[in-house]
């Protein structure tokens, strides 16, 4: 049987203008006007025009800000959080939780589902999150030291080309300048308390109550990663198999 569709044609009413380094797509359909920020993947122009603080960085479906700290220019949220936070347990503001060294896959999305298959290769190629409880708890065998390299072309960066995963050294300052998860979410970065995913069980621990995001910087068998509680701010050694926030730094 052969279905036969109609389609209608709709007139559309368009106005492209510039705005920042994007554009602002602004359409009238059927009485109803929706708005769009378009920005090409492959604009060559970018890194030309790029100003911090003003420039917008679309990826993966969201349109991040800029942020300038301590000399370095910042994504204003945590990568893959729909909105800059609100307050420091705005869930909207938490973002994603990656395991340490993995790409952007969909094991990171909070409601991925879970697996006990650890994986053998950097790019599993499947989007759920490794839980381990054998040592060294990490979702990768053997260890790879390597995968958020920032210096390798073919590391696991999962943020946006021309954008890094914090370093250690990025984030000390940060630490250093902050002593509460209060002080966070007051400072230019505003990071909400997201807490983390746990690596052996793969639930959400710790939302609300503390801060955590990864470094690019793997110690012995863990990772280096900030934590920040009601008391302090520090960077620790975790195990990597946890998931935890990233918040992407601009490349040097």
């Amino acid at each position: 049987m052969i279905r036969i569709v109609t389609i209608a044609l709709i007139t559309i009413i368009t106005n492209i203008f510039t705005k920042g380094d994007a554009q602002d797509f602004t359409a009238s359909i059927s009485g109803q006007q929706n708005s769009i920020v378009l920005a090409p993947e492959n604009d060559d122009n970018y890194e030309i025009n790029f100003k911090c603080g003003v420039s917008k960085v679309p990826f993966n479906g969201i349109v991040y800000n800029t942020v300038s700290v301590n000399g370095r220019c910042w994504l204003d949220r945590n990568l893959g959080a729909k909105r800059v936070a609100q307050h420091p347990g705005d869930k909207k503001g938490f973002g994603d939780y990656y395991q340490w060294g993995r790409l952007n896959d969909g094991h990171q999305v909070k409601r991925s589902i879970t697996t006990i298959l650890l994986s053998e290769i950097d790019k599993p190629g499947f989007a759920g999150f490794i839980t381990t409880r054998t040592q060294p708890y990490d979702w990768h065998v053997p260890q790879n030291d390597e995968l958020w390299d920032n210096l390798l072309p073919d590391s696991n960066n999962p943020c946006p080309a021309g954008w890094k995963v914090a370093t250690k050294k990025d984030l000390s300052l940060i630490s250093l300048q902050n002593n509460t998860i209060l002080d966070l979410y007051k400072s230019p970065l505003k990071i909400p308390a997201a807490g983390y995913r746990d690596g052996k069980s793969g639930n959400i621990t710790d939302a609300g109550n503390k801060t955590f995001l990864w470094t690019s910087n793997s110690t012995g068998k863990k990772a280096y990663a900030l934590e920040a509680d009601n008391n302090s701010v520090r960077q620790n050694k975790y195990a990597r198999a946890n998931g935890m926030p990233v918040r992407c730094v601009k490349s040097e």
